[in-house]
């Protein structure tokens, strides 16, 4: 998967790599079409839940922020009182079956669970997380055990199974969307037309883009009734990682630092750590959910000495999956982030609590 993605970033492409991948596409559209016969035709039927579900998923492969919105909305739901349940499939666990994490167990071992869920829990102790592919038996178990008022279906867009009141996409819009092609050609999942399912998108803005314009007329030429809002990343918090403190942001300015980061868009943490005037000496980058291994901190390391940085900076997400037995030479501080509403927060809620009947 890494190669699709150097590949697409490419300015210069080659007509029989594009025409091998075309054809691939059009055998992926044909099995997407199919999916839609069997669904329309009640081949396969959907479930429907004992709660109200929201749904957050994406219609293109990579980083579109829909873990840092999960978050929000579990906050934010907690806020107003809801007690909600998160379903996720826990993508590139080791472990297998239904598992659940609420809080988090200081012998929490993340590579049962997943990053993403062992990062939800983190971060909601008061919010179930439930982690099983077959989504519609952890949402039977957690009711009966929980009987909360919703579930919060992670990466929803695409599980068709389960019956939802609200479908919640996450777009990237630092890219113009009418440009994107079906996998494998491109990064799309589904057809642009399938924004006619969607309630509700969110353009996540992880850094200044000219292509926002061209991203919402694409969504509300496919879906006139869609509801269009904005999110952005704030940095939330710093932690040093090696004697366990917080440490203001405001502090980083002017430091040199040596960042390593295995995330879907590792070029929006760069970028975040030069907006926070840090000087970026190197940046090591690993595919998205990497495991990390001792060898891997110890060349990390050797690369900040020799460029003579004065800390190391890497995700939230990533520090989870850093060995606990790793052996710290070099400052490590974890930059944490949090996804916002931009502008419209307010209509934004108004029109979730509506879908979900609470106005």
């Amino acid at each position: 998967m890494k190669g699709f993605y150097r590949y697409w970033r490419k300015s210069s492409r080659f007509f029989l790599i594009d025409l091998v991948l075309a054809f691939f596409s059009f055998v992926f559209l044909f099995i997407y079409w199919l999916r839609v016969i069997f669904y329309k035709y009640g081949m396969i039927r959907k479930k429907s839940l004992d709660a109200r579900v929201i749904s957050v998923g994406n219609l293109t492969l990579g980083g579109s922020g829909k873990t840092p919105m999960v978050l929000y909305l579990a906050s934010e739901f907690e806020k107003k009182g809801k007690k909600s349940v998160i379903l996720t499939r826990g993508y590139k666990r080791k472990g297998k079956g239904q598992k659940e994490l609420y809080g988090y167990p200081n012998n929490l071992s993340w590579e049962c669970y997943g990053d993403e869920p062992s990062l939800l829990a983190s971060n909601l102790s008061e919010v179930p997380v439930m982690i099983d592919k077959k989504r519609f038996e952890a949402a039977k178990f957690a009711y009966k055990k929980y009987q909360p008022d919703l579930f919060i279906l992670d990466d929803g867009f695409q599980h068709w199974s389960l019956k939802r009141d609200v479908d919640l996409v996450m777009v990237d819009s630092t890219r113009p969307l009418s440009e994107e092609k079906l996998f494998p050609l491109g990064r799309l999942r589904e057809p642009l037309s399938t924004f006619k399912r969607a309630d509700m998108a969110v353009l996540n803005q992880k850094e200044e883009s000219e292509s926002l314009k061209d991203t919402q007329d694409v969504i509300l030429k496919n879906n006139p009734s869609c509801f269009v809002a904005q999110s952005s990343y704030e940095v939330s918090e710093v932690v040093d990682l090696t004697e366990d403190r917080l440490v203001e942001s405001s502090s980083l300015r002017g430091k040199k630092t040596v960042a390593f980061s295995g995330i879907a868009d590792n070029f929006s943490f760069e970028k975040m750590l030069r907006n926070l005037g840090m000087v970026v000496l190197s940046h090591i980058e690993f595919p998205d959910h990497h495991i990390y291994t001792e060898k891997d901190m110890w060349d990390i390391q050797v690369e900040g000495k020799k460029k003579g940085t004065e800390i190391l900076c890497t995700t939230e997400k990533d520090r989870i999956r850093i060995p606990k037995t790793s052996d710290f030479q070099l400052p490590v501080y974890v930059v944490k982030i949090r996804l916002r509403i931009k502008e419209k927060e307010k209509e934004f809620w108004d029109f979730i609590e509506a879908k979900l009947g609470w106005r």
